[in-house]
């Protein structure tokens, strides 16, 4: 198995509040980090119900125990780590800390991650360990590459240092293994098994060209919206679809029923679920109600204009494909900030993104009419 190290690690997260987190005492967690064979969690936060939920269906499928510490009881420990006020997952071995979490409060997201960063930054994959690999994490990539090829070997090498800890690098050079996929080298695959995709790329000696392809092949064809990936996603300049929804059941529930419309479109518009814990000020930004879930808004980007999803409206494809049409035809008008006066022509959101992109009448929502895309 890809996740097993040699080394045993330790797993930890700091919390404020107790709930129905068990929680160690600071001498418990001095014993537990003293044997190789322990994984510790702690986490610190005031609003833990989330990551309690992601926590508890994660233990029954985890590969070595769970604890956390309360940061309210056991100061020392949490400021040992740098754990202050925000809910922070670490993952340690020998009682030092490798690498911290920063993806989504979802189970799986977070047992993927806890596997993750225990493999090698890049493995050494063989034709027969090759199909595993591929569906060994959400986000695989592989590079199929001549044993003598160093110059791409070193620019996979550097981009994967970058990224290991969002996403699975592997490394092809046996023949048996080319053969097996048919792959001529110097290629780089993506592999995306939630989604179902693969992407390929070839110009695996130059590395920034290659880390552009890892950062645009990774996104999922609708992302979950992270303060990590935000700016990532805002840079590709296209339109932003932000989603709200209280719980992950729920974001979940959206994705399905989404996916489809959002595979059409997944060029040409970037599509995100968001928890509103992580992003507690987005919502007023984007003209929304933060009482109000689910909610969302779009904001084109090429024109920074914001249009927020009408408050009781539905979360099917058929909905927001109507709403986004009207948008695109102009029957509705883009949110007006308080305090700003204007006639539409000149009307600037709130959310900053560092690229703008030059493109004539981008709408909020790209809507497919006759067969064709229209813009």
């Amino acid at each position: 198995m890809f996740w097993f190290t040699t080394t045993v690690t330790l797993l930890y997260a700091l919390f404020t509040v107790v709930r129905t987190w068990e929680h160690i005492s600071e001498p418990e967690f001095q014993a537990a980090i003293n044997k190789d064979e322990t994984a510790i969690v702690v986490a610190c936060n005031k609003k833990t119900e989330h990551l309690e939920t992601a926590w508890s269906l994660a233990i029954p499928d985890a590969k070595f125990p769970f604890v956390s510490v309360d940061c309210s009881v056991n100061h020392a420990i949490c400021a040992s780590f740098g754990v202050s006020s925000s809910s922070t997952v670490k993952l340690l071995k020998k009682g030092e800390a490798i690498s911290t979490y920063i993806g989504p409060r979802r189970a799986s997201a977070l047992l993927a991650w806890a596997d993750r960063v225990q493999r090698p930054v890049v493995s050494e994959v063989s034709a027969e360990t090759l199909e595993e690999f591929k569906k060994t994490d959400e986000t695989v990539f592989l590079a199929f590459l001549s044993a003598d090829d160093e110059a791409s070997k070193i620019a996979f090498a550097n981009v994967a240092q970058r990224y290991h800890e969002e996403f699975t690098f592997g490394m092809v050079t046996d023949e048996a293994a080319l053969a097996a996929e048919g792959a001529t080298p110097p290629i780089v695959k993506c592999f995306k098994p939630l989604d179902g995709d693969t992407h390929d790329f070839r110009e695996v000696s130059d590395t920034a060209a290659l880390e552009g392809f890892v950062k645009e092949a990774s996104r999922p064809i609708i992302a979950e919206l992270l303060p990590h990936n935000h700016q990532r996603l805002l840079d590709r300049g296209w339109s932003m679809v932000y989603v709200f929804a209280a719980t992950e059941t729920e974001r979940s529930e959206i994705r399905k029923e989404l996916h489809s419309m959002a595979r059409s479109y997944y060029k040409s518009l970037t599509m995100t679920t968001v928890d509103p814990l992580e992003f507690p000020d987005l919502p007023a930004k984007l003209g929304l109600d933060p009482a109000v879930l689910p909610a969302g808004a779009v904001h084109q980007l090429s024109k920074d204009r914001i249009y927020p999803y009408p408050k009781g409206m539905g979360w099917t494809s058929k909905e927001l494909q109507t709403w986004g049409l009207d948008v695109w035809q102009g029957r509705i008008k883009p949110w007006t900030p308080p305090g700003v006066t204007t006639t539409y022509n000149d009307l600037g959101g709130r959310i900053k993104a560092t690229q703008k992109i030059s493109m004539r009448n981008i709408p909020g929502v790209k809507i497919r009419v006759g067969g064709r895309d229209e813009l």
